[in-house]
């Protein structure tokens, strides 16, 4: 992985400061035929950043199953005062790629800062919502069962911990009954043993559980607070990348 990583910094000519796993590999239920979805955070030259001009700050490559974004680092440091839930759970990810110790603890330090209860719980809701629509029928997609389940629950979390939700699935299980959470760490191994595409007979007790923790969601979203960004430290994080 870092000889691809390598490849892009001399092809786009940036320096990758951070690069780690997401996806259903970085939340802990792949699939035998799960895509490797790096995400990426990177550097220009200076020169780059003394421009009137708007220039392109993403970098998107499709390879077979390595699907990588990157994100110009200016970019992700203005979707984290805004508590944008990808740049949040990139920053968390258990799969790093690169990235130095003592920048990946103030990048996670920064972000925990930008946090925002209200805004996360809103993007979890929407996601929940639109995956739970997908679980109809006799059978069901363990994939989108998965998406409802992460999605409803870090909501769940928010709503009960005040507190960033672990990126890693299982790590959410405690919030749950004993019994739940055993019936849905069977799901994970069947998931691990079968292909993106396969379907299960529905599990009545697990989408039932998915539908009530959105209700809850929802009843009491709005009642959440904001985050506290720093822009100093921020900004001041920024002009020590790029100069040092």
């Amino acid at each position: 992985m870092r000889t691809k990583l390598k490849n892009i910094e001399e092809k786009y000519n940036v320096n990758i400061n951070y690069a780690c796993e997401s996806g259903s590999r970085a939340w802990g239920f792949a699939s035998p035929d799960s895509d490797y979805d790096v995400r990426f955070l990177y550097t220009k030259p200076l020169e780059w950043y003394l421009s009137v001009s708007e220039r392109k700050d993403t970098i998107d490559i499709m390879d077979g199953d390595f699907d990588a974004v990157g994100w110009e680092l200016r970019k992700s440091l203005r979707l984290l005062k805004k508590s944008n839930v990808p740049a949040l759970e990139h920053l968390f990810s258990p799969i790093l790629y690169m990235g130095e110790d003592l920048l990946v603890s103030e990048l996670r330090s920064i972000a925990l800062e930008c946090f925002s209860p209200i805004a996360c719980m809103f993007h979890y809701l929407s996601m929940s919502k639109k995956y739970e629509e997908k679980l109809v029928g006799d059978t069901v997609k363990l994939k989108s069962l998965f998406y409802a389940l992460r999605t409803s629950m870090a909501g769940k979390w928010i709503l009960e911990q005040k507190t960033m939700p672990p990126v890693v699935f299982s790590e959410m299980l405690p919030i749950i009954s004993d019994e739940l959470a055993n019936e849905i760490r069977t799901l994970m191994h069947i998931k691990s043993e079968n292909d993106e595409g396969y379907l299960h007979p529905r599990n009545e007790k697990v989408i039932r559980f998915v539908s009530e923790t959105i209700a809850v969601n929802n009843k009491y979203a709005k009642s959440l607070p904001s985050g506290k960004p720093d822009a100093e430290r921020v900004d001041s994080f920024l002009y020590k990348e790029l100069t040092r």
